[in-house]
């Protein structure tokens, strides 16, 4: 201003005071994009390793393999599946490993499975996947859940490519139509996806790709567990690979989208020896309170488990999210 009148110029900013600007435009944009998204938080966990068998551990899948309305394991540590079957209750789990409920089931050379009732009958399917295959080996249960027989069908994920090895296949409603639809691990620690376009009795498998998000794992023979961990109506993801700690890749998206974001606050209180972790893990409500626990195999027979303590929250736009989101 000069006597009395102010004076009209251009406006510039350079230097520092202009990438202060366009830092503020950034950080400001961000926290709009993730005001959009669900919100990012973290679980705690407790250890209850003495609820965790001992004696085998390798790559491992949960599930009620005998109709008993508890909580089984099935460890695929060579031939046969060794299976540890739970004596005790749906709340306090007792192991005794005892005679494989696979018989029928041819072994192969590193095998991994997961386990899912594909037809809606009440008794749990088995999908197998082998090294250097690059299909997955399906087998229906036609059976009961008290005594599963099993018989091979390979035209189930006809046209889901697999290859690498180490597939770790789970089954789960990944998008919330109310059927199975298949997550698929490989070698190099990355995830397919395979939709199921068909029904909850009658599956047919459309393969999508990659998921996004999930890098490559730092270590071999990775492993994983789909569950809703934070309890917001999603499936998150936890995975683990030979020489890794476990990580954790939280679901920000919707039941009916999926857009997974890599979080270790989802893995609070997870504490892990520093030797012989990753070879294999899983997801499953071993103490019946409505969430996922989680057990860990690393290796070398022995097992962790951690009973999932409860989530907690953070507010969309809280600096919490940017580092869950962008660490």
């Amino acid at each position: 201003m000069k006597n009395g009148t102010l004076l009209s110029r251009p406006f510039r900013m350079e230097g520092d005071d202009m990438k202060a600007i366009v830092n503020v435009l950034v950080l400001a944009g961000l926290v709009l994009l993730i005001s959009s998204a669900a919100s990012a938080g973290a679980v705690y966990w407790t250890p209850a390793h003495e609820w965790a068998p001992q004696g085998h551990a390798c790559a491992v899948t949960a599930g009620d393999i005998d109709g008993d309305g508890d909580i089984d394991l099935t460890f695929f540590c060579g031939q046969p599946m060794i299976q540890c079957w739970n004596v005790g209750s749906p709340t306090g789990p007792i192991w005794e490993f005892g005679s494989s409920p696979y018989e029928g089931v041819p072994f192969c050379i590193h095998q991994n499975g997961g386990l899912g009732d594909l037809d809606a009958d009440g008794d749990l399917d088995l999908a197998i996947t082998c090294w250097y295959d690059d299909f997955v080996r399906f087998y229906w249960n036609v059976g009961t859940p008290q005594n599963p027989v099993w018989e091979a069908d390979l035209s189930v994920f006809d046209g889901v490519p697999i290859s690498g090895g180490h597939g770790s296949p789970r089954l789960a409603d990944m998008d919330g139509d109310g059927d199975l639809d298949a997550m698929l691990g490989s070698w190099s620690g990355r995830i397919r996806y395979a939709r199921n376009v068909g029904t909850a009795t009658s599956p047919s498998y459309e393969y999508v790709g990659w998921v996004d998000g999930i890098p490559l794992a730092s270590g071999c023979n990775p492993t994983m567990g789909l569950g809703d961990l934070d309890l917001d109506g999603d499936l998150d993801i936890v995975q683990v690979a030979d020489g890794m700690l476990p990580r954790c890749f939280e679901n920000v998206g919707t039941q009916q989208v999926s857009e997974f974001v890599e979080n270790p606050d989802m893995l609070s209180g997870v504490s892990i020896p520093p030797t012989g972790y990753g070879a294999g893990i899983d997801l499953m409500d071993i103490d019946a309170d409505g969430d996922p626990d989680m057990i860990l195999a690393r290796g070398y027979g022995e097992n962790l488990l951690f009973l999932n303590g409860g989530a907690t929250p953070v507010e969309p736009t809280s600096w919490g999210v940017i580092k869950a989101m962008y660490r």
